[in-house]
């Protein structure tokens, strides 16, 4: 007689340095099939106040303890618009894994999640993993990049390169007897906030704007010479780094605003590009797989590789860092370690994640 045993699933909850809202995802007990897919916005006010608590670097605790809270709230939400969207009910998932939002990342010494994993738990009813980077730190580690070991699982053993167009863009390259992997620079936080400040809107649709730009070589000179793009692996860097400060340090005043933005295009297009190897299969997923100015530049810079979404792989592009996030919430719970040292650079493997169980 067949089991009517309910399935059971994961859910996995991602909000990158974009700060735009919450990613949701309900995969299956391997982690490989994405059931249900949801995103969550910010309101205005409260993307007002992540960029205030994330560019400035000055807060108060009870403000911080505020937009945790708000946050937080914005995760469960996401995580009870995924149960409605699928017809699935919360004692069906296993667990939640949720990475929160960072607001401070240093790698190699100390890295802050906020949305907090208790607040989560007890509004979904869900046992809930959170908190993922820091026992990576304290272990001697970056705390980041934590997905390559999740891209070698997607990829099920054949070599490829997956990169990560976030607010900051990682790499993974990935062969038949090694990971390889680290934040290459930045990717849409620098247009992002370009954008916002020279236009007053959230990102630049499709890269036209870009588009209508010259390359400013002596200003893209200059930001290619910085110590980061120079350093060896492991590494990882944040927003606290690539931010309008470090911009415009190097601007004269005198540059046409699109040139920037353009100028920009280039700078991530080549910082990543530097680290693809020659007629490798690529597969792009977050954020910048909508700049179609920004996938155009990674295609001429790399005219020997066969260039992609993730959604080849089964899994939709604006979806695999919260599909990462469930499948480590998994490997907590049993007792496996979601670090690969040789990309973070930890001492020794982990189990990452606190656990908040209901």
């Amino acid at each position: 007689m067949a089991s009517t045993t309910p399935a059971q699933y994961y859910i996995g909850l991602m909000s990158g340095t974009s700060l735009d809202g919450v990613d949701g995802v309900i995969v299956d007990q391997q982690c490989q099939q994405v059931i249900a897919q949801s995103y969550q916005p910010y309101d205005d006010q409260l993307k007002q106040a992540l960029r205030q608590l994330t560019q400035s670097g000055q807060t108060s605790l009870a403000n911080l303890a505020d937009v945790d809270i708000s946050v937080a709230s914005v995760f469960a939400n996401t995580v009870l618009a995924l149960l409605r969207q699928s017809g699935i009910s919360a004692n069906q998932i296993i667990a939640i894994g949720s990475h929160g939002q960072t607001v401070f990342h240093q790698g190699g010494r100390y890295s802050m999640q906020i949305a907090h994993g208790a607040l989560i738990a007890e509004q979904t009813g869900v046992t809930t993993v959170a908190d993922f980077r820091m026992q990576d730190i304290a272990a001697g580690g970056q705390g980041a990049p934590l997905t390559p070991i999740y891209h070698q699982h997607l990829l099920a053993e054949k070599s490829g390169v997956i990169i990560n167009l976030g607010g900051i863009a990682n790499i993974t390259q990935i062969t038949t007897d090694q990971v390889i992997g680290f934040d290459t620079g930045p990717a849409n936080t620098l247009l992002d906030n370009w954008t916002q400040r020279i236009k007053s809107q959230d990102y630049d649709r499709d890269g036209l704007w870009s588009r209508s730009g010259l390359v400013d070589q002596s200003l893209l000179g200059q930001l290619l010479a910085d110590n980061y793009f120079q350093q060896q692996a492991p590494k990882s860097t944040g927003p606290e780094y690539f931010n309008m400060d470090w911009l415009s340090e190097h601007l004269t005043g005198n540059e046409a605003p699109e040139d920037v933005q353009r100028t920009l295009v280039e700078l991530t297009a080549i910082s990543i590009s530097a680290h693809i190897p020659t007629g490798a299969d690529v597969y792009l997923c977050g954020g910048g797989v909508h700049n179609a100015f920004l996938v155009e530049r990674l295609a001429y810079l790399n005219p020997n590789s066969h260039i992609e979404t993730t959604n080849e792989l089964g899994v939709h592009a604006d979806y695999v860092e919260a599909a990462a996030f469930a499948y480590f919430a998994k490997r907590t719970l049993n007792k496996q370690p979601s670090n690969l040292t040789a990309v973070t650079g930890a001492k020794q493997s982990r189990i990452l994640g606190a656990i908040y169980e209901i």
